[in-house]
């Protein structure tokens, strides 16, 4: 049989592969940084954008940061140059306008933001959405059916229950998680409930009319949030993109249009997103064919605004097979702060008590603490002073067969002599006062009398036991 110090070495052994391995495992997998969305600087595969950070960390006077906050709050905006890749579309139609406004102020001091859109192969889901609602009539009868009734619902259907869902756009198989997306949709959804919509469109059956409800709400809305296409003067339109004969894609060339600018002549563009409705101020840098702009450039007050149609050129895949540092150097604008923003992508920080403690480098006081409790573990285990040894052989020994009374008997015998236990037994009682009020005075008068013949005596020749039984019968006595 196996003693019992090997069986915990055994099991330490074992403790120790497993933690290893399951380290080793995590390692593997969050060294590839697949579990983030595409076009995060924190995704090390061909989607992700880790080694344009990692880059720019190589560059000298350059400071790259990652922005966790569900809020943008940076409004220094000189020498800072904010990137948001892989946003959707629709995910910023709805900023809350304290947000709008910081990244407004942002903007107009100095700062320089630029946005990359996710890459959109498919129809984009407005589209999906109207061909979802057409039906067919080429049949007659129970024949008719809804086109493209296979497909999924917009990215902000409402449910029979008036719950939202939200729901991402996977291109080529990539998970595009967007949570300032699903936020900004749920508060679009909250301010007009699902009971509400329901008598609004019963008054609109019986043709009542809402036109004062509608604008109500358009100005509430507007009060609390803001639409950054429409703030900043720009729209979106989709090209479809070409195929070849076997059925794949055909990604087009965008043509460099200011030939003052030391860009690539030509740039690949994965997407088919463009921009339209463009308002003034607002200059095409690339361009597919005849008026569709794919990135965009305006200036506010001092600082600027760049759109890309398409997050690639900024991909890791990008980097490794059609890199541009002069494309990448534009961008920056001569940004020495550059600031990538994680939150829109759903990965946003939540600081716990562990990240506090980092942040204000509050490591010795865990340290000391730790110390501390060990010091208390030990002393209640382990007495820090050596045990007294007794000189006397009898000391630690218990006697038995004594119980409350004995020991109280023998405390008497050892403090109070016995000529002196009447006095003392006498006085005690006189302090209690109850049964001495309820003595007759010939009763009070024969026991202070016997009390003063007794201390009169010498302490030899008092009988305490004698005097006890006089006492008692005095005390019995009826008045």
């Amino acid at each position: 049989m196996l003693k019992r110090p090997v069986i915990l070495c055994a099991g330490l052994l074992f403790a120790a592969v497993f933690v290893f391995g399951l380290v080793h495992l995590f390692d593997l997998r969050l060294d590839q940084g697949d579990i983030y969305p595409p076009y995060s600087t924190l995704r090390a595969d061909p989607l992700g954008a880790s080694v344009i950070y990692e880059s720019l960390e190589q560059v000298p006077g350059v400071t790259p940061s990652r922005y966790f906050d569900q809020t943008f709050k940076v409004d220094d905006g000189p020498g800072h140059a904010l990137f948001v890749l892989g946003t959707e579309p629709d995910s910023l139609d709805v900023l809350s306008r304290t947000e709008f406004d910081t990244l407004q102020r942002f903007v107009f001091n100095g700062g320089r933001v630029v946005i990359a859109y996710y890459p959109q192969i498919d129809d984009p889901w407005s589209d999906r959405y109207s061909n979802t609602n057409e039906t067919d009539d080429s049949e007659s009868g129970s024949k008719k059916f809804r086109r493209n009734s296979h497909r999924k619902k917009p990215i902000s259907d409402t449910d029979n229950d008036g719950s939202v869902t939200n729901l991402a756009d996977n291109v080529d198989g990539a998970a595009g998680t967007n949570g300032v997306t699903t936020a900004t949709n749920s508060l679009a959804t909250d301010l007009k409930p699902a009971k509400a919509r329901h008598d609004r469109n019963s008054r609109r059956a019986q043709g009542s009319p809402d036109d004062e409800d509608k604008a109500d709400q358009q100005q509430e809305f507007q009060r609390k949030y803001a639409d950054l296409s429409k703030e900043w003067g720009y729209d979106f339109t989709f090209k479809k993109l070409g195929t070849n004969a076997d059925g794949s894609v055909i990604f087009p060339q965008a043509v460099l249009l200011p030939q003052k600018l030391e860009l690539p002549p030509r740039q690949a563009i994965h997407t088919s997103l463009c921009f339209t409705n463009l308002t003034n101020g607002w200059a095409t840098i690339y361009q597919r064919d005849k008026k569709t702009p794919v990135v965009i450039e305006r200036k506010f007050g001092a600082g600027t605004v760049v759109l890309v149609a398409d997050s690639y050129p900024f991909s890791n895949e990008a980097m490794f097979k059609d890199r541009s540092a002069s494309l990448i150097s534009w961008m920056l604008g001569g940004g020495r702060e550059v600031i990538f923003e994680e939150a829109h992508l759903g990965i946003v920080e939540q600081p716990g008590m562990a990240s506090l403690m980092r942040r204000y480098q509050l490591h010795g006081l865990i340290f000391s603490l730790i110390f501390l409790s060990g010091l208390f573990v030990w002393k209640n285990a382990i007495s820090l002073v050596p045990p007294h040894e007794a000189s006397g052989g009898d000391a630690g020994l218990v006697v038995a067969g004594r119980d409350s009374a004995s020991g109280f008997v023998n405390l008497v015998r050892r403090s109070i002599s016995p000529a002196e236990i009447i006095n003392v037994c006498f006085a005690e009682w006189k302090k209690s006062g109850v049964r001495m009020a309820a003595m007759s005075p010939e009763q009070r008068r024969d026991l202070e009398q016997l009390i003063q013949q007794q201390a009169a005596l010498d302490p030899n020749h008092r009988k305490p036991v004698e005097n006890y039984r006089v006492i008692s019968q005095i005390l019995k006595r009826r008045h």
